[in-house]
């Protein structure tokens, strides 16, 4: 249909020339030639513009909020995400990708794909760093409302370039950010200084495809399909800044099983630590960036099973081998009207400590969440 409009356009330009020598139309024959091109192009490349609202309702006795006539018990509606996203690949083969949070005024993606020779990519802009595939999941495709907290560790943004490789079942990268440098002479804070965040990430398909970009069973195959990845990362910035993170995932159309663990040196999470979604759980010691102990090896394991083709349930239990005993249990179940596009969320979250005098002044804590992910 846009090869009729525009060749019309072109066709009524061409009908309202005056009377022209020959040297006339052969300039309009390149006009309209170049305009073919560019319409071409424009159809090569093309443009995705959507959004996503991700809303919920949280309760907990054992949270604490102060309010306008003192301190009440947590019981309120919370926004998560509000984003509109814009992607597409140019017509000489770049892919881009730009992406805001109005939830929380933060810009997300903002970076270019480009092709280097076969299989080989370079990312440049502001982008998650692939160390943990989890971390790498969109938000609205997670099971549970969130991230396990070694993937809230590397789901961060940062500023930089990354080289990445797809050969048949073994995949790569090499990821170079700015960092936790902090401030510069000149008073800024955006961590410019030259001590940068490395990470290099192999991954492997053990089974058929590999595991997707989708936490959870829906949406997979009837196969059994496995993955399973290595990554080691170092930030410059930070004293004993490094460590390594391991994972493995298998999943079906009916169960997904999925694990990980980091290892840390002794500055514990850098600059990558996800602080964009707005959410209760972030204010609670264990899912802060600056609450995150390191010299430690937090671990996850998680697993899911579909009831039917619309209603999954799942389990979760987080170890964060911290100085308090921190552990973790969520138990979830996702009502899918299309899919993760538009689904119905319940969340159980359970935290225990052996000690008190967390970041709310309280030890165990459970709290309920019940909300919806739409996307358009």
């Amino acid at each position: 249909m846009k090869k009729i409009v525009f060749s019309s356009c072109a066709l009524t330009l061409t009908l309202g020339t005056a009377v022209a020598n020959n040297s006339d139309w052969d300039q309009l024959d390149r006009d309209v030639q170049a305009l073919s091109a560019n319409l071409q192009d424009m159809e090569e490349g093309g443009m995705t513009t959507g959004g996503r609202v991700r809303a919920f309702y949280a309760s907990s006795s054992d949270l604490a909020v102060n309010t306008a006539t003192g301190v009440n018990d947590l019981g309120g509606f919370q926004l998560y995400n509000a984003r509109l996203f814009a992607t597409g690949t140019t017509a000489a083969g770049v892919g881009y990708r730009l992406d805001n949070d109005f939830a929380t005024g933060n810009l997300l993606d903002a970076y270019i794909d480009v092709g280097l020779a076969g299989p080989i990519d370079i990312r440049m802009g502001q982008f998650r760093g692939f160390v943990l595939s989890e971390s790498q999941i969109d938000s609205g495709d997670l099971f549970f409302a969130d991230r396990s907290v070694n993937a809230a560790s590397f789901a961060g943004r940062q500023q930089g370039l990354a080289l990445t490789g797809d050969m048949d079942a073994f995949n790569w990268a090499i990821t170079i950010q700015d960092g936790s440098d902090g401030a510069s002479t000149l008073g800024a804070t955006d961590g410019d200084g030259d001590d940068l965040f490395f990470a290099l990430h192999a991954g492997m398909d053990l089974m058929g495809e590999g595991s997707s970009m989708i936490e959870g069973a829906y949406g997979a195959g009837d196969e059994m399909s496995a993955s399973a990845g290595i990554s080691f990362y170092d930030d410059g910035g930070a004293a004993d800044g490094g460590g390594f993170a391991i994972e493995a995932s298998a999943k079906s159309s009916q169960f997904s099983l999925t694990a990980n663990l980091v290892s840390r040196d002794a500055s514990g999470v850098g600059s990558n630590f996800d602080t964009n979604e707005s959410h209760i759980m972030l204010t609670r010691g264990e899912y802060s960036a600056a609450a995150v102990e390191g010299d430690n090896s937090p671990w996850s394991i998680m697993a899911t099973f579909a009831l039917n083709e619309q209603v999954e349930v799942g389990l979760r239990y987080q170890d964060l081998d911290d100085t308090e005993s921190t552990d973790v249990i969520d138990l979830g179940v996702n009502y899918y009207v299309d899919g993760h596009a538009m689904k119905y969320i319940f969340n159980w979250t359970s935290v225990g400590q052996d000690f008190g005098g967390g970041s709310f002044g309280a030890g165990d804590t459970d709290l309920i969440r019940i909300g919806v992910n739409a996307a358009f």
